[in-house]
């Protein structure tokens, strides 16, 4: 006799022994599945597998109980276990396929389809297998969810919450939100709660119904507005402070062009005029990284751009007259000035007229001093921190080739050629560099034109290695054909 199960499936067509063979081999196999997919972090489950093979032992044991009543009562429950196993099976498939779609499958709506069709299952097996009246089934089924449902309140408030939450879609896994007091990426919902994983790695579960009731702010679509104040001196006009700040927030990696960002004057503060500078990013999971960018990076350009960050305090200055102040510091810088090799013959008057164009820059870790490409009308001396040089490759990236430390200097041949920057120049730590513009050369070379003479031939050398202008086989001649250029170029730009 076979089983409700063997003829469920159609295995009634092959004779008993080799049905039950067949039943045999199927629940070893769905054990075996099980027992690998534990062992791995996939969709499927072993659960589904248990029940798969449950059910074939379940119709397997049929056969060795002599109760005919028992048996039919058995393999009816047989095929329940398979039909449960089917059911898990095929929505953990829509689940594992959704997922490598990249498209959001609540688990809420997984779990509640499956009870749905488990429900289902148990009430027709009940009707036709076991004799329930179908009256009494819902009647039962009615006592027993009112039951449930007033000693569950708040678990089904949870849920319910949830479901409209999955029906309205607010929010997706991996979305950064703000709810109440908490700040973090979603990282799943099931029947009771919303998992929010802070930046502090701190795991929260969050109940559907209180989750439901607050104000959700979602960071996951589109870009994310960010912004920080500051207040700056009343001498300094707003447009500077723009210009400024704008070039920076352009240079930015991290920010959106667009939509662009914004540098608003907003109001007149006691001791400064308080600015509000806005940004987009495309993610705001590193925001609080972006925000320490700018913020270090502000604090750099404003102080190279002698622009002032006040604050409220009160001060005695007490300090030795300015006059004495920058003797010392001209003096500090002459011999600064004396390091580099083509302005080491100067003579102290010559240095004299450089000084006034000389202005002390700091660059934090990371900021791009001069890029390639862009024009120049300065040279950089390092005084403190290491100089990273990079050049463009032809595949587009940048390639380094080499860094440059005290008292290394950069910057000269689109100074005195008035060609491009040759390289990008980028501070690898926080650097001083000391700055002489276009204008202190312009007066040196029109008071001592002989001056120009001499440089030019140290000058020379250092462009031929760097702008790789010798020919292959030159010698002097291409030395002097190189210095013979420089002058023409020298004497174009400075006007001497």
């Amino acid at each position: 006799m076979y089983s409700a199960l063997e003829t469920f499936v159609g295995l009634a067509d092959l004779p008993v022994r080799l049905a039950i063979g067949v039943e045999v081999f199927l629940a070893l196999v769905m054990l075996a599945i099980g027992i690998a997919v534990r062992s791995r972090r996939r969709s499927l489950t072993t659960t589904t597998f248990l029940f798969l093979a449950f059910s074939f032992v379940l119709s397997i044991s049929t056969h060795l109980i002599p109760n005919k009543l028992t048996a039919e009562k058995i393999g009816g429950a047989a095929i329940i276990a398979l039909l449960f196993g089917l059911i898990r099976l095929v929505l953990e498939a829509v689940d594992a396929s959704m997922r490598r779609r990249r498209v959001y499958f609540s688990s809420i709506f997984k779990d509640l389809i499956m009870l749905l069709l488990w429900g289902l299952v148990l009430i027709v097996f009940a009707y036709t297998d076991f004799g329930f009246k179908s009256w009494s089934i819902v009647t039962t089924t009615t006592v027993f969810a009112a039951v449930i449902g007033f000693a569950l309140q708040e678990t089904l408030s949870n849920v319910f919450s949830g479901l409209t939450m999955q029906l309205q879609r607010p929010f997706k896994p991996g979305d950064w939100v703000r709810t109440a007091n908490h700040v973090g990426q979603i990282r799943g919902m099931n029947w009771r709660s919303t998992t929010i994983v802070t930046r502090a790695n701190e795991r929260l579960e969050v109940p559907n119904s209180v989750i439901g009731k607050d104000v959700i702010v979602n960071y996951g679509d589109g870009a994310i507005r960010d912004e920080i104040s500051i207040g700056i001196s009343y001498d300094v006009p707003p447009n500077r402070v723009r210009e400024v700040a704008m070039r920076l927030l352009h240079n930015s990696p991290h920010i959106l062009k667009e939509p662009p960002p914004e540098v608003l004057a907003w109001e007149f503060g006691d001791f400064a005029i308080q600015y509000r500078i806005k940004y987009c990013l495309d993610d705001y999971g590193p925001q609080e990284i972006v925000r320490d960018h700018v913020v270090s990076a502000l604090w750099y350009v404003l102080r190279r751009h002698a622009i002032e960050i006040p604050y409220p305090i009160r001060s005695i200055d007490l300090r030795q007259p300015r006059v004495e102040k920058t003797t010392r510091d001209d003096h500090r810088l002459m011999a600064e000035l004396r390091q580099v090799d083509f302005l080491r013959g100067l003579t102290e008057q010559e240095l004299n007229l450089l000084v006034p164009s000389v202005q002390v820059r700091e660059y934090g870790a990371g900021e791009t001093i001069v890029r390639q490409g862009d024009e120049g009308d300065s040279f950089y001396i390092i005084r403190r921190g290491t100089v990273e040089v990079l050049v463009h490759a032809a595949d587009g990236s940048m390639r380094h080739v080499a860094e440059m430390k005290p008292p290394s200097f950069v910057g000269e041949a689109a100074l005195m050629t008035g060609q491009p920057r040759n390289a990008t120049n980028r501070a690898k730590t926080d650097v001083e560099l000391i700055e002489i513009d276009r204008e202190g050369f312009t007066r040196l070379f029109q008071a001592h034109p002989e001056v120009a003479e001499q440089m030019s031939e140290i000058i020379a050398t250092r462009l031929a290695e760097r702008l790789e202008v010798l020919d292959a086989a030159g010698g002097d001649n291409g030395k002097a054909g190189t210095r013979r250029w420089l002058m023409s170029k020298m004497k174009e730009i400075f006007d001497f």
